[in-house]
């Protein structure tokens, strides 16, 4: 039980990794892809987001303490802010349509997984896991 509760663990931290990638990416691409201020502004913020995300999948991998809270804190704020970002960049036309075709498939990829590890995180069992290791260290 607990190799499977190790596994499940370390799943959800790749796919956070993942998760941060693809926000970090898709932050750096709006910088240079935008055509106004707006754009470039929301990539930059993107891109913290992405490292925040980033931070995260590290220290859940790790098993840190406080891993579990800012793991759900950052894909929080990443499904909000890339849920708004891409309404305002639909409104504003910030980006051409090739690239708001692109920065849709990775908002909707990084919104589906940052539910998923969530979702996951907040089960009893891995809750109760991650909070040991947290005790432990």
């Amino acid at each position: 039980m607990a190799t499977d509760l190790s596994t499940r663990i370390l799943v959800l931290a790749v796919l956070q990794l993942i998760v941060g990638g693809i926000v970090v990416l898709g932050g750096i691409a709006l910088i240079n892809f935008s055509v106004d201020a707006i754009g470039k502004a929301l990539g930059i913020v993107h891109a913290i987001l992405g490292v925040l995300g980033l931070s995260a999948g590290i220290l859940l991998w790790i098993r840190k303490g406080r891993a579990r809270t800012l793991t759900i804190s950052a894909n929080a704020l990443i499904i909000a802010f890339s849920a708004a970002s891409e309404l305002v960049l639909s409104a504003t036309s910030s980006l051409p349509s090739d690239q708001f075709v692109d920065s849709i498939i990775g908002t909707v990829a990084a919104i589906v997984i940052g539910a998923v590890v969530i979702i996951q995180l907040v089960r009893p069992n891995l809750k109760g896991a991650l909070a040991k290791v947290a005790i432990q260290h």
